[in-house]
């Protein structure tokens, strides 16, 4: 995987450059990155873009999510898509995707949004996953501790301007 650096757009040639310098010619390029990647500036355009695209791209949002995937040693929740959480305000609330319906493995992934995501990541490993218990007992008391959890943060990890697919998430439970 390459990242671009830059994208030189000429009279009859598009020249898009990747980090090592390494450079593609083409008579045309569709671009399609990330909103993230545009709003970082992390590729250079020449000629630069007009005013009114940097201009949209500035006032278009976006959030962060984080999953905190749990491997369990059985199921103990319903044959569900999701289970949700209830919480007395909507920063802290957050929901539980049920894994074993598409996969066979007994997996939850807990997903918290904005502020509270960026939040989460400043707890312990521990800490976090404890509270991911705390929020899961609710729903079931008898709920058994996981054999393993792992992390995707998208507030502090350092390609956060960048889409990654689920499979980059399930390959760090199931391997």
């Amino acid at each position: 995987m390459s990242r671009v650096a830059k994208i030189s757009n000429g009279p009859n040639k598009v020249m898009v450059t990747v980090e090592d310098g390494t450079g593609f010619i083409a008579d045309a390029a569709i671009i399609t990155v990330p909103l993230g990647i545009l709003k970082a500036n992390l590729i250079h355009f020449e000629p630069k873009l007009p005013q009114w695209k940097v201009d949209a791209i500035s006032d278009l949002g976006f959030g962060s999510e984080n999953k905190i995937a749990m491997q369990f040693d059985r199921v103990f929740w319903p044959d569900v898509e999701l289970l949700g959480v209830v919480a007395p305000t909507s920063y802290a609330c957050g929901y539980f995707l049920n894994l074993h319906k598409a996969t066979g493995h007994p997996v939850l992934v807990y997903m918290a949004a904005g502020r509270f995501a960026c939040d989460l990541e400043k707890l312990s490993d521990e800490s976090a996953a404890n509270f991911v218990m705390l929020q899961l007992k609710k729903m079931f008391p008898n709920a058994t501790e996981p054999v393993n959890f792992t992390w995707f943060l998208h507030c502090s990890y350092y390609l956060f301007h960048v889409s990654f697919l689920n499979s980059v998430l399930m390959s760090k439970v199931f391997n």
